[in-house]
This record gives C-alpha cells, structure tokens and sequence, in this order.
C-alpha cells in the first residue's frame, strides 16, 4: 500500500493503473475508488480541482512557515515536539504567533520523534509532528525508524539550507536528507515553491493518516522564511477517507469457508488490528466459533490478554499451534524463524489465510493458502458476517459449544502452570520479572497506559487490550531510548490516565526524556527493570553457544562497573525516586510512586531485578584501563 501510495501521488502511476493494482489485489472496487479519490483530493492545486466549493477556503497572509503552521493548525494539531536550531528556529516564530499550539523541546531529537508517537497513539490517531533541525535526523531516526513500523501518523518536518546557498555546506549538506530517510518515511517532499506550500502540508498530513499509517517527511528551504505572499487554507477533513478497504466478497466467503471446514482454527493479529480501530469486532469474530487467538508482533495488546480465548504471544512451541489446522493470520506479519519473539514456521500442514492491507506483508516468509488485502476491521466485520449467513444459528451453537470447553481448559491450564513456576521464585532475590509486572499491574488503575520499551516476558503479566490497560510496546522496531518519550506524549494526550513507562537499564540509558518530563510537569511513573545488562541479546546469544556462551565471558552487554545510580540521576532532573531491592518492599514502593504521580509530578522506581535466559550472574567483562596505557601521568 505505501509503495503504491507514492507511486500515484509521485505521478508514476495513473488513476486507472491505481485502481488496476489494488483490483489485483482483491481490494474491491468500491474501497478502491474511494481512496482514489481522497488522494486525488489532496493532490489538487485548486478548488475546484478537489471538487470543492470556494466558500470553505481561508485565505491567509504571511511566509512559507506561516502556511505550514495554518495548514496544521486547520488539521487540528495542538502541540509541536522539537529539538533546537540547525535552521528550524524561524518557525517558531510561526508558534508563536499561534497561541493555539503547544511546543515541547527535547535534549534528543529522538525523544521529540518519540513524544510524537507517544501523542499520536495514545490520542487515539491525532497526528503527532516532531520538528527536527538538519544535524538532528540522524539522532532522530532510530525513533523515526519505530514510529514507521508501528505505522504512526507522524509529520517529521525540518529547514533546508537557502536555494540560493544550496549544496555548499559540506558538512550537513553530503547527502540528500529525503533519500537518507526515505526507507522511514511513506513519503517526502522538499517545498522551494510559496505557493505551493498549503497543498503539499496538506498532502503529507493526508498520507501520513492514510491507513495503515507512518511518518511523512516535510521539507522547506530557509528562502521561504522570506518570502510572503497569500495562501489558500482548506478544511483537512473534507480530504478524510472514509471507510476501510475491503476485500472481494468471493475472497471473504473463501476464508469463512476455511474457518468453518477447520478442526482447530486459531487466530493470529497484529497492530493492523488496533490501528483499524477494530479490537471490539475481533473478539465477536473469535467468541462466535470459540477460537484461541494468538498475538502477533505488534505495539498493542491487539486482543484481550487475559481473555478466555487467548493464548498469549505467538510460539511455535505452543502445544495448540502444533495441532492447528488452520491459522489466519490478521494485520500481523507471518511468523517466521527471523524473529526473536514472532517465531515460526508455522506447523506442518497448516492451511495460512493471510489478511493485511499491506501487499508487501502478505505471505512475506511462508506461501499461503490464501492471501487478502484489506483493511482489518472491514475483513474482521465481512467474515463475521459471511460466517452467520453460510451457517444456522443452531450450527455455530454447536460447533462453539464444542471447541470452548476444549480451547478454555488448555489456556487455564497453561496460565496456571506458568504461574505456578513464577511463584517458586516469588520471594527470589533479585526481583523476578513475573513478581514486580503482576505487582504493578495490581495497583495501577484498571485504565492505566503501560509504555514498555523491549522487555522479554513483561507483557504477559499485564491485564491489557480491549476496555482493560492501554499496551504500547513493546516497539517492533527494537530502536532503544523509546519508553519515556513516548510516556510523555501518551500522558498529554490522556492527561487523566494513569501512564507507566517500563524500561530495562540499558535501554533507558540508550536515550531518556528526563528532562522533559520534569521541565513539562508530567505525571509519569518509570520503572527501570534494572539488571545491570542488555539481558535479551546475551540470552539469546547464549542459547544460539559460542564461544563467549562456552566461557561465559560476555564481552558486550555486561553493564555493571560502574552501577549507575538511577534515583540521583532522575534527582538530578528535579525528579524524585527510590531504589527497590527487596521483594518484600516493592509494593510498597510502588504504592508511593503512584503517590507522587497522582500528586502531579513524575516519579522513578530502579528496580534490582533478575537476569533471565540462563545468564544468571554472570559478570565477567574485559578488564581494559585507559589510563594504565599511559607511560607518563597526563
């Protein structure tokens, strides 16, 4: 879709090549036409080209920045995430001459891209804009690179040098920032036209909400700082597209048959899910015929965790995927042996039905019985349906009846079994990562937002999804310095929700939004999950042997000596926090920093927590003195 998405919008494909594409690729002709001509709306230069009557425009005076900051605020954006300088500090000239909007500076260009998220997400689907100055993209692009694969609704704008100096600053100018990013981005623009400023802000904000999402990259040179003129301003919702893309209805009728033929159907969904908006219309599809679902890679908790019907994060291992007969997979990748936790392949004569809006997902790793283009909840809704209208009530009665008691024992067994090898080590020194997730999870508040940023085995002790806790993480991506960027865009956007932001030791030391957070007053709980280690890559490197496995001597992910002290750290930054390494102590501690939250100020918990995988205390590192190099005391 995205890469279908540029080819029309950069002219290199036409309105019935378009249509052609995505006929080809079951979209059905109706969901085809309509998102021909929302993109055709956005792409217009006048008026009446977008079919659109005058009276709805708003003619506007000022510079190229002006009509940049019009055109946002027309779309509703409230708020700007920043870093500083670098040729971006005349826009804010344009904010503020706009009490309407809101800007949040970043030490970390990454963090600016990570609030934006943050915003967009937990918003609901706002757009998020992170303003990033030229020598900041490279910093910024981690983030950038996790908000593409969690496909969020960014703009990533920055401040190109003059036209008249161009290609004369060798030291930021070496490359073309467009192509640098352009693997993050859905699409990008360099704007050296005033008048055409208005169209392309407004195109690059009706991609980036363009399902499935992701960030847009927006460029203006310094000379449009300049120059002045009028622009005409449009209402960004008359260029919405309304409706999901659906599938050929032959093609939904042959996924229902499948479903219902199959002995053990399971389900397996992504963040496409989530991002459709259509969670609810998941579990009426998964309670109908009482099928297990699996959660796919994704940042959400896609379908309840603690639901009867689920079985948890995707695993070959699992007992249930082994004798499935069918899996259908829905906006999630296909599982595959290149993951770490999505692992595959998927059991031996299984039959794949694969449901995504993106071809470039669709039977990516294994071939597929069948494969279909479409919007989630559209699929999710269309197979609801075709299933009633293939089957009597009596029969889908029977068939539930059935699978459920089969389907709920084995997950109620399988909880309890993983509960009951968590509590063997309850009371363990340090903290296990089951005792302080199920702690915290017990005293948050049952709307709380969980920001957690690439901690193994976390997720499963939270009680998440729909109408529970709000999950984000943990990334996809796997770029680290993410969680408590994000946390301070998720808690804007839901300043009445409880948010957490759950960090290993070495991803928060990656980058953090410490600063920003106590400058902001924003009520965020951290929890570093402190092992003094990246506890993920040794373990893995670990069960995969080796030499350093052999030896156990870790070379690269031992981060003790010196033990950062995290609590005089966030002090440092204004913000207050304790050290945790007693069990017994923990809820009590945690009880305090919801304390302080609810009191209106962010609050940090380092928390001496276990190594997992194997590693156990494993502490060797290279002994390796700077200073006993020397030859003379300088």
């Amino acid at each position: 879709m995205r890469s279908l998405i540029r080819q029309y919008l950069d002219e290199g494909l036409s309105r019935r090549g378009f249509i052609r594409e995505l006929g080809a690729l079951g979209v059905s002709l109706a969901s085809a036409q309509t998102l021909l001509a929302s993109l055709s709306d956005a792409q217009a230069d006048t008026l009446s080209d977008a079919g659109l009557d005058e009276s709805i425009a708003r003619i506007v005076t000022g510079n190229g920045s002006d009509m940049i900051f019009e055109t946002f605020e027309q779309a509703g954006v409230k708020y700007i995430f920043h870093g500083c300088g670098g040729g971006t500090n005349r826009f804010f000239d344009s904010v503020l001459q706009r009490p309407g909007l809101k800007n949040f500076l970043a030490t970390n260009e990454g963090q600016a891209v990570a609030m934006a998220e943050g915003y967009h997400i937990a918003s609901g689907g706002e757009l998020g804009v992170a303003m990033i100055p030229r020598p900041g993209l490279m910093n910024a692009g981690g983030n950038i690179h996790n908000a593409m694969v969690n496909r969020s609704s960014m703009i990533v704008l920055t401040a190109r040098e003059h036209n008249k100096f161009s290609n004369r600053r060798g030291n930021i100018e070496l490359v073309e920032w467009e192509d640098v990013l352009d693997p993050f981005m859905k699409w990008g623009y360099k704007m050296q036209n005033f008048g055409r400023v208005p169209e392309f802000t407004r195109r690059a904000i009706k991609v980036a909400r363009t399902p499935p999402g992701g960030p847009v990259f927006l460029q203006m040179t310094e000379n449009l700082y300049q120059e002045t003129g009028e622009g005409t301003i449009l209402p960004q919702n008359r260029f919405h597209v309304a409706g999901g893309v659906r599938a050929k209805p032959e093609l939904i009728e042959q996924a229902a048959r499948m479903l219902i033929e199959a002995e053990n159907p399971m389900l397996v969904v992504g963040l496409e899910v989530t991002k459709s908006g259509g969670q609810a219309e998941l579990i009426e599809l998964a309670e109908l015929l009482a099928i297990p679902v699996m959660q796919g890679l994704s940042a959400f908790a896609d379908f309840p965790s603690r639901h009867e019907l689920a079985l948890g994060w995707f695993t070959r291992f699992s007992v249930y995927m082994r004798k499935s007969d069918l899996m259908l997979l829905i906006g999630s990748q296909m599982p595959d042996e290149g993951h770490y936790v999505l692992t595959g392949p998927p059991a031996e004569n299984t039959k794949i039905c694969h449901i995504s809006l993106e071809p470039e997902m669709l039977a990516m790793a294994w071939p597929t019985d069948l494969s279909i283009m479409a919007d989630a909840r559209a699929a999710i809704v269309d197979l609801t349906e075709a299933v009633k209208s293939m089957l009597t009530k009596r029969r889908i009665t029977a068939i539930r009846a059935a699978r459920h008691p089969v389907v709920t024992e084995y997950i109620q067994a399988d909880r309890a079994r993983k509960l009951k090898r968590a509590k063997r080590f309850w009371d363990r020194t340090p903290i296990t990562y089951p005792r302080l997730s199920t702690e915290l999870n017990d005293l948050l508040d049952d709307d709380a937002i969980i920001v957690s940023e690439s901690l193994f085995d976390v997720a499963p002790w939270f009680d998440v999804g729909h109408g529970r806790k709000l999950q984000i993480g943990p990334q996809p991506g796997e770029v680290l310095g993410w969680a408590t960027g994000v946390a301070l865009g998720a808690k804007l956007a839901q300043p009445d929700r409880q948010v957490v932001a759950l960090s290993g030791d070495g991803a928060f030391m990656f980058q953090n939004a410490l600063w920003s957070l106590s400058r902001y007053d924003a009520p965020v709980l951290i929890v570093i999950y402190n092992n003094k280690a990246y506890n993920m890559n040794w373990a893995f490197n670990r069960t995969g042997g080796g030499a350093q496995a052999r030896a156990k001597k870790d070379l690269a992910t031992y981060l003790g000596n010196p033990d950062v002290d995290y609590v005089m750290w966030a002090k440092s930054h204004g913000i207050d926090g304790e050290g945790v390494t007693d069990p017994g102590k923990l809820r009590a501690a945690i009880k305090r920093g919801i304390g302080v939250v609810r009191d209106g100020r962010p609050y940090l918990l380092d928390v001496h927590a276990e190594r997992w995988g194997g590693v156990g205390d494993y502490t060797w590192h290279p002994e390796i003195s700077i200073a006993g190099m020397r030859t003379r005391k300088v």
